[in-house]
């Protein structure tokens, strides 16, 4: 049995939830993951998530001002430009339900242009043959616009979209993960780890026992270290994208924190998973002096 790094750690795979939607939990391995390996797995999920929800705020605040930026494009270039009378010549459907481009010919100055322009999801419903205003910039003709249909720029607009997807994608998974193993990383500094065996009730539900006298037990309920043995049930929250097969979550488990804010170190992996407790008991031994009495 080999001393597990931090690197071990299969919830910490960033890449293979990335691509997987899962942590890469093929094989259950039987490591001793010492306490400073398991805090240190805390706190990177908790950077994970500050950097998620920091990128995706970011990457939101980036698509509202690319939104204003089209739109503000758009709008002076129809309160300042030259109109002039257009007709569409043909009309393109985007890719999957986009809203796609129309042809548009107009005449400036005598001569007589044809321009694609962008359609977006407010932009009326055109055909070929039907007339349309356009207004153009006096210094650049090929620069237009028309009620309706702003002509947001492909690559521009291109971005803006990206940026909406990612940050839709980034910042609720990172709010959570902040929020999660932010509470666990001080639970864990509060209280510490304590060692014990668990054994898996269902997909999410698992009992945990604490020998007397175990290594890494410590203090329990806040109390002195005493010769008891003590059980807990917990409740893992919902993985990345799929349950925890149960092979990785029986054996030697590290518990930290207390109460709503359980760190769980499985360490047949190992695998790192938040929990909360929803039933505790405690067997405490009858002082001696009893077991005296009762014998007699």
């Amino acid at each position: 049995m080999r001393e597990a790094g931090v690197e071990d750690v299969r919830r910490l795979r960033l890449r293979t939830v990335c691509v997987r939607g899962m942590d890469d939990l093929t094989r259950p391995g039987s490591y001793s993951v010492p306490e400073p390996v398991a805090t240190v797995a805390v706190r990177r999920l908790r950077r994970r998530g500050r950097a998620m929800a920091l990128i995706g705020l970011l990457l939101f605040a980036g698509f509202v001002v690319g939104a204003n930026l089209l739109v503000d494009r758009a709008d002076a270039l129809l309160a300042t430009g030259e109109p002039t009378p257009g007709v569409v010549v043909g009309v393109h459907p985007g890719l999957r339900g986009a809203a796609g481009t129309i042809d548009v010919r107009f005449t400036v100055a005598g001569v007589e242009r044809t321009r694609s322009m962008n359609l977006d999801d407010s932009s009326p419903a055109l055909e070929a043959g039907d007339p349309i205003t356009v207004f153009y910039d006096r210094d650049d003709p090929e620069r237009i616009a028309a009620p309706g249909v702003s002509n947001a720029p492909f690559l521009p607009n291109l971005l803006t979209v990206v940026a909406f997807v990612l940050s839709a994608t980034l910042l609720p998974p990172g709010v959570i993960g902040l929020v999660r193993w932010g509470r666990r990383v001080r639970a864990v500094r509060l209280h510490g780890w304590r060692r014990g065996q668990a054994e898996t009730d269902g997909n999410r539900i698992h009992r945990i026992r604490f020998h007397r006298n175990g290594p890494g037990l410590g203090p329990v309920d806040g109390g002195s270290t005493d010769s008891r043995d003590h059980a807990m049930t917990v409740v893992t929250t919902s993985p990345v994208a799929h349950e925890i097969p149960p092979e990785f979550r029986t054996g030697e488990v590290l518990v930290g924190g207390r109460g709503r804010h359980l760190a769980l170190m499985f360490t047949r992996g190992p695998v790192l998973a938040a929990a909360w407790e929803v039933h505790q008991t405690a067997h405490v031994q009858p002082p001696e002096h009893l077991l005296t009495e009762v014998s007699e």
